[in-house]
């Protein structure tokens, strides 16, 4: 079997996000969906409440009341906010291994998800997106081509990093001249075999080459300023990672400099921790009360 063969054959086999968390992506999606029609998307997902109601109820967030249900937390903290952390839930899951080929030691790729999930929706303001869930949710699907790609760049990172210094390519253009594929694109086809909407699916594949959309996206672009804050402030630095260039076209689209992202990175970073730290809180707390799960959504 050929390298590209092997790869889009591990492309069929990757096991896809809970049906929940698909569901809850699309209607996340459409801009018309209703804060009932979220909750019913979740509501009877006993894995989903209990990890919420887990997190929610931990000492980070300090409330003053137990949090009974989903909806509850929403009234609590906001929609928002608990989507997102369904949302980082289930993909910790998916990108906490470490990643060899990248250098990615364990929940390096998840840590480096979350910062650009964060960075994405802090950029919605500056590219008038008004749907920072879907930013957030293609943020952390950004690089999961990566989980794919993982055994097959260890196997080539030599040539890979040669013709990257050599050739001053960046590591995904190398990654396809060797492999036939690089990890956004290998991300794409992941986003396809999910049914993804269409938007994530388009920010996935081109979030290191936002140039190649005519007319330009504001979702990709939003990706890759966010990838391009992460990777300079070091959040999730892989081997790969100082071998992508950052597209100055989609700073001066929206008129945008230095101090902007200089502004987002600093947001990011204080998100970042946050999120960290209750997740850390979260899992050092006692497990919640069965019953806790079975109560009325």
């Amino acid at each position: 079997m050929t390298t590209v063969d092997a790869i889009l054959s591990r492309v069929r086999e990757i096991q896809p996000l809970p049906g929940t968390v698909l569901k809850l992506i699309t209607v996340v999606n459409d801009p018309k969906s209703t804060v009932e029609q979220i909750v019913e998307t979740i509501r009877y997902d006993q894995a989903v409440t209990s990890q919420m109601l887990r997190i929610v109820n931990s000492a980070f967030f300090g409330l003053t009341r137990q949090v009974y249900s989903l909806s509850d937390a929403m009234r609590c903290l906001g929609t928002t906010k608990v989507l997102q952390l369904v949302m980082a839930v289930h993909t910790n899951t998916l990108l906490c291994k470490s990643q060899p080929g990248y250098g990615l030691p364990p929940g390096t790729l998840w840590k480096h998800s979350v910062g650009v999930a964060i960075a994405s929706s802090s950029l919605s303001e500056h590219l008038d997106f008004d749907n920072k869930s879907l930013l957030f949710t293609a943020g952390l699907l950004h690089d999961i081509g990566k989980v794919i790609l993982n055994e097959y760049v260890a196997e080539e990172f030599a040539e890979i990093a040669r013709r990257v210094n050599e050739n001053h390519l960046s590591f995904a253009e190398a990654e396809k001249q060797i492999l036939g594929f690089s990890h956004d694109e290998i991300g794409g086809r992941v986003a396809e075999k999910w049914q993804l909407p269409e938007a994530i699916t388009l920010g996935i594949r081109h979030h290191h080459n936002p140039a190649a959309l005519d007319p330009p996206n504001s979702l990709v672009d939003a990706l890759h300023l966010a990838d391009c804050v992460c990777l300079l402030l070091g959040i999730g630095l892989g081997a790969d990672e100082l071998c992508y260039r950052a597209d100055e076209r989609v700073m001066a689209r929206y008129g945008m400099g230095e101090p902007d992202l200089e502004l987002i990175g600093a947001q990011t970073l204080m998100e970042l921790k946050r999120v960290e730290n209750m997740f850390d809180q979260a899992s050092a707390s006692q497990e919640l009360d069965p019953a806790l799960a079975r109560q009325e959504v």
